[in-house]
């Protein structure tokens, strides 16, 4: 004999296919004689059983798909309208489980339609018949702070509006930890939000739409994204709460409630008098200059924004509100002390002789020619501070262009300081501005934030590695217009 186990999930099968009337199947009354038919000669009894109508696997894929989209939009309404009248559910949950009859299985299921919950489903196998069809699928469901994956079975009836879900059941359930979110990344804030992720080539619905801007300010285009789209570490931002950091330090601290996708761009000059109808034509709408943005705009230079809950000012963003040193100016003679050091570089002397050569101007320091020079201190322990010098001269289009910027960790103070170089920027785009930085770790170890810059917007992070502090950018415009 087959085990219970087998015989009672045949029984929920059949139920599923052709309905269950209740807990006992009575016996079919007798014909009447008047019913009865004459049994079959030789020459018309058929000599197989007739196969069963085959169903619609279109129709039964697109129903699956429905689904799926019913929840990843969020929308309760026409996820509901899915089930049929007559329906038993199972949840499995690891080792729980419980079984549902229709309206308990919705109240339970209407928690889950909020942001954060990503519902896919692969594998799909589709077998039945006219009138129902069995799907088993492997369904992966991620919301905030939870993750599992499984295979999933539904079996779907034809009622007078089409398919319908008559049962559904996790089959098995494997709990996974939720897509890590790095506890110690510092993120730069655009506008109302965080960027998690540079560069996008999924799929969204929709028309881009332009943010106003004041003039001068760069172009920027915006689309918003389900979060099924996006990959499993973007999504675990929903939910997460982000601090924002402005310049002076300043905090503010909200809650990812959704995702957009982003372009900002300087445009060539050309297609900016082109929207404004100076070559003659009609001048574009805001819908067609978001629409030509991002068409324009390569994979690379879309990123995904975590939005808040709320307004927030700020340049840069973390996990958790850290420890914040402001970047100070330093005492006269640290000062001096520190552009000696920054003179005495390999790097500095190789600028100094190719704007010698260039400008046949042997007399001037290279970056007082069209330059700005920049020395910044950032004092979180009293016997010692890190110093950063940061240069730029000359104009860089058809002369002499440079840029060049250097940390140190001093200790001690007055003509007894130690200067301990930790890091050269030679390469950079543009003036390198260090206004603060966090302890996120609370050890002491500082995580310098610099930006924008000028030239493209360029926010950075400057973090301590095995070999000295690096420079990691953070975001930059996109910048499509003659640098000269």
């Amino acid at each position: 004999m087959l085990p219970f186990y087998i015989r009672f999930a045949s029984v929920l099968v059949a139920c599923a296919l052709f309905g269950c009337k209740g807990e006992q199947r009575h016996a079919a009354p007798a014909p009447s004689s008047s019913s009865i038919a004459p049994a079959p000669s030789a020459a018309t009894a058929p000599s197989a059983v007739p196969a069963s109508p085959s169903f619609d696997e279109a129709g039964a894929r697109n129903f699956v798909e429905r689904w799926v989209n019913t929840q990843n939009e969020h929308d309760f309404s026409a996820y509901s309208a899915l089930y049929a009248t007559r329906f038993s559910g199972t949840k499995r949950v690891g080792s729980y489980s419980k079984r549902f009859d229709r309206s308990a299985w919705l109240r339970d299921r209407q928690p889950m339609f909020r942001d954060g919950v990503v519902v896919r489903a692969t594998e799909l196998q589709l077998s039945g018949t006219a009138g129902a069809v069995r799907a088993v699928f492997t369904q992966d469901f991620v919301a905030p702070g939870f993750h599992d994956t499984g295979q999933k079975e539904l079996f779907l009836v034809v009622q007078a509006n089409g398919l319908a879900i008559a049962r559904e059941e996790m089959l098995v359930s494997h709990l996974a930890d939720a897509a890590p979110v790095a506890e110690s990344a510092v993120l730069a804030f655009h506008r109302d939000g965080a960027v998690v992720q540079t560069g996008f080539s999924g799929t969204s619905s929709g028309e881009p739409r332009l943010i106003p801007r004041t003039k001068g300010a760069p172009y920027e285009a915006v689309l918003p994204v389900v979060p099924a789209v996006l990959s499993a570490s973007t999504r675990a931002w929903l939910g997460r709460s982000i601090t924002a950091y402005a310049k002076d330090g300043a905090t503010c601290q909200g809650t990812v409630t959704r995702f957009e996708v982003r372009v900002e761009a300087e445009p060539h000059f050309g297609m900016a008098q082109a929207w404004a109808g100076e070559d003659g034509a009609a001048k574009a709408t805001p819908a067609q200059i978001a629409r030509e943005i991002w068409n324009i705009a390569r994979e690379d230079e879309r990123f995904v924004v975590a939005v808040l809950d709320h307004e927030c000012r700020g340049i840069w963003a973390v996990t958790h509100a850290a420890s914040f040193t402001p970047a100070t100016a330093p005492t006269a003679p640290l000062r001096a002390a520190a552009l000696n050091a920054f003179k005495a570089l390999p790097a500095y002397r190789e600028l100094q002789a190719r704007f010698a050569r260039e400008s046949a101007n042997s007399k001037q320091a290279w970056e007082t020619v069209d330059g700005e020079l920049n020395v910044v201190e950032l004092r979180s322990d009293p016997e010692s501070a890190l110093l950063v010098v940061g240069a730029r001269g000359g104009v860089g289009c058809g002369g002499f262009g440079g840029n060049l910027s250097a940390i140190w960790k001093v200790s001690g103070a007055g003509v007894r300081a130690t200067f301990a170089l930790r890091g050269v920027f030679k390469d950079s785009s543009d003036l390198l501005k260090v206004h603060g930085a966090v302890d996120q770790n609370a050890d002491g170890t500082l995580e310098l934030l610099a930006g924008p810059d000028v030239f493209a917007n360029e926010i950075s992070v400057l973090r301590l590695g095995a070999s000295g502090f690096e420079k990691i950018v953070l975001f930059s415009t996109s910048f499509w217009d003659c640098g000269c």
